[in-house]
């Protein structure tokens, strides 16, 4: 896979547990748990609604990229905190969050050693039941058309499903509209191929 570049901010590296509610029930009784990083309330709630739009979006993402539910669960957990702390300074949260969970994806795949299969990740905040993410995700036949394709196409196609347009993502990952649009054409080509096979069964 190509790594789509750096965010725009440093994303910094924490596992701190994420205080979200965007002013909503729960957001005042975690406050005095976990610090608020000097957010305002406008902020808190502009926080908030960016966590709920974006949390399934980006780990339905990685999970078309290849991640198993738990670590995309993991990753984008990790992604909204350092969001969170650097909230102020973030100029377009969608573009940066995209990166900054992929990029942490990345460093899972290219990480050298593999880790113990007895050690089970912590349940965490962004998903309640990890298994109910699971059954969806894996009934989806897009998740196993997505991951036969080659990285590039699998990763433009994931956008676009997710609402990405050509521009915006030409953008995103650092490549041509041009580049964009025939790995686009490609991709669903090659989706139709495999649906027109499964049909043929």
């Amino acid at each position: 896979m190509t790594d789509p570049g750096p965010p725009e901010d440093e994303d910094g590296d924490s596992r701190e547990p994420l205080p979200v509610g965007g002013g909503g029930t729960g957001a005042s009784e975690e406050r005095g748990t976990y610090p608020s990083y000097g957010l305002s309330p406008e902020d808190e709630e502009a926080f908030g609604r960016f966590y709920r739009d974006y949390l399934p979006r980006l780990t339905a993402y990685l999970v078309y990229q290849g991640a198993p539910v738990e670590r995309a669960v993991e990753f984008v957990q990790d992604t909204m905190v350092k969001a969170y702390r650097r909230w102020q300074e973030i100029k377009s949260p969608a573009s940066w969050a995209y990166k900054v969970a992929y990029r942490e994806f990345l460093r899972h795949v290219m990480r050298a050693e593999e880790e113990p299969v007895d050690e089970v990740p912590d349940p965490v905040a962004l998903l309640r039941r990890p298994e109910a993410a699971e059954t969806w995700l894996q009934e989806q036949e897009i998740v196993q058309v997505l991951r036969e394709l080659p990285a590039r196409q699998r990763q433009v196609l994931a956008l676009t499903l997710d609402g990405w347009g050509p521009a915006e993502i030409a953008k995103l990952i650092g490549i041509e509209g041009a580049a964009v649009r025939s790995n686009l054409f490609k991709a669903r080509n090659s989706v139709a191929r495999y649906l027109e096979r499964r049909e043929e069964e």
